[in-house]
């Protein structure tokens, strides 16, 4: 065999050999990107309110001119304007005599801090509404004068609240329906704070004011077909006198204090 067939045969060679290799799966290799908690707290629930839950932040305010965010929590209360932040323990606000305005009086070895909110409707300068009014005045410990901060703020409605719930039992006594009459439904949307049911015969929808450990259902509106029984009076009367809720097991309970109450359980 000549030189050049030897040298033909081992190029032959190396070319069966390379081109009959396994060819590596990179898809099955790579490292996962990590995943960050609030991403991951997001994958695991399909309510889009789940994540406000994690940094338990129960006010957020906000302004312009210049511009400043604060925000109010069980762990603390933090604002930051320019490129500065304060940061202060939780205290329990005080309230005027009008009781629509609660005042938090902050001090700490780096920060004095006042912040009333004041409950009544507030337009931004970039044209959003908000219910509450929010004005911030603070200054470093030593510094001679105080900074004001004028803006809007809400409240951030617990994300449990948002969902579908149907009444079980109304006053302590479990409902019964009679021919023509459906059980009645409250569907609470967090986002917009409205909300939307059935009273028994009829379509109802209005406002939700929350504050923690408060819930009203404001400005209802009902459509007027006649529903036989009392069902839809008492259910309407307990509702629109709602002042507090609890959660636990899948039930949603509404009170006040003249003893109305209404037990409804998750359907959504």
């Amino acid at each position: 065999m000549s030189p050049k067939t030897v040298q033909l045969v081992f190029f032959l060679s190396l070319f069966v050999f390379f081109g009959c290799a396994p060819i590596k799966d990179t898809k099955n290799t790579e490292s996962p990107s990590p995943v960050s908690d609030v991403e991951a707290a997001g994958s695991e629930s399909s309510n889009p309110l789940k994540a406000m839950d994690i940094n338990e932040y129960y006010f957020m305010a906000s302004g312009i001119s210049p511009d400043w965010t604060l925000d109010i929590g069980t762990d603390g209360i933090r604002l930051r304007t320019g490129g500065d932040s304060y940061t202060t323990p939780h205290t329990t606000p005080d309230r005027a005599m009008d009781s629509n305005v609660r005042r938090y009086r902050l001090i700490t070895e780096a920060t004095e801090m006042t912040i009333q909110v004041h409950q009544k409707p507030c337009e931004s300068e970039s044209g959003t509404s908000s219910p509450y009014a929010v004005e911030v005045e603070y200054k470093r410990t030593g510094e001679s004068g105080y900074t004001t901060l004028n803006g809007c703020g809400a409240y951030i409605m617990d994300y449990r609240l948002h969902d579908i719930w149907a009444l079980e039992s109304l006053n302590g006594e479990e409902i019964t329906l009679i021919q023509g009459l459906e059980r009645p439904t409250l569907e609470i949307n967090s986002r917009s704070s409205s909300f939307m049911g059935s009273t028994s015969c009829n379509q109802m929808r209005g406002a939700v004011f929350y504050e923690p450990g408060l819930l009203r259902f404001n400005k209802v509106i009902t459509t007027r077909k006649m529903c036989p029984g009392g069902l839809e009076a008492a259910f309407l009367k307990a509702l629109q006198s709602t002042i507090h809720y609890e959660l636990g097991e899948g039930r949603l309970r509404l009170t006040n204090p003249n003893g109305a109450e209404l037990v409804f359980r998750k359907v959504d």
